[in-house]
């Protein structure tokens, strides 16, 4: 009884492992392929912070949600708290790394209005945005070209049928130092769009 036990942990830290860098896809992404139509997941991780940290818009019967998935206490990490709080906010960040992203707490609505989804959706432009290109189909950057621990940036586009996976690193500085390319532009302004649903007024 012991090995199957030993195989699934292993499995399911191998997928914790990988969804924090973007690599692997979870049960979440399983979760919002099965339940939605179409899917867009942005990933931001770093060498320094790489637990999962996903902005979601998701559409289905054409109704948007905007989702979260992120640890509420990344923030209060390295600032000091009486009574033991610094303690106990850092055990809650050990437990959120340690748990395999899925439809859990840390999977957070966002109530946005409709029409702001709707803008978002068309910055995105589906489907074009299924055809990103990501580091790897792109031609090689400049030799010159050196950036360490920079934000990578992982887009997986969910739909029905399938998961693609498309991820850039450090993007704005290979724009500047390597030259622009139209597939890492487009993933900027998907990013900024994204990120920018965080911003509106609930």
């Amino acid at each position: 009884m012991a090995k199957p036990f030993v195989l699934l942990l292993g499995v399911a830290l191998g997928l914790l492992s990988g969804s924090a860098r973007g690599q692997a896809p979870t049960p979440l992404h399983a979760f919002l392929q099965q339940n939605f139509d179409s899917t867009v997941v942005f990933q931001s991780c770093s060498g320094s912070i790489n637990s999962p940290d996903y902005l979601i818009l998701a559409k289905y019967q054409g109704r948007l949600e905007f989702f979260t998935y992120r640890s509420p206490y990344r923030q209060a990490l390295g600032h000091y708290f009486p009574g033991r709080l610094q303690q106990k906010f850092a055990e809650e960040e050990r437990r959120f790394r340690a748990t395999l992203p899925d439809t859990n707490r840390y999977l957070l609505p966002q109530l946005v209005g409709s029409a702001t989804l709707g803008g978002s959706w068309r910055l995105l432009n589906p489907p074009g945005l299924w055809e990103l290109r990501g580091d790897q189909q792109l031609p090689k950057a400049a030799s010159r070209c050196v950036i360490e621990d920079g934000e990578e940036n992982t887009f997986y586009l969910i739909t029905r049928k399938s998961i693609r996976v498309a991820r850039f690193y450090a993007p704005e500085f290979y724009e500047q130092c390597a030259g622009t390319d139209p597939d890492r532009q487009r993933a900027i302004r998907a990013r900024d769009a994204l990120r920018a649903l965080l911003q509106e007024p609930r």
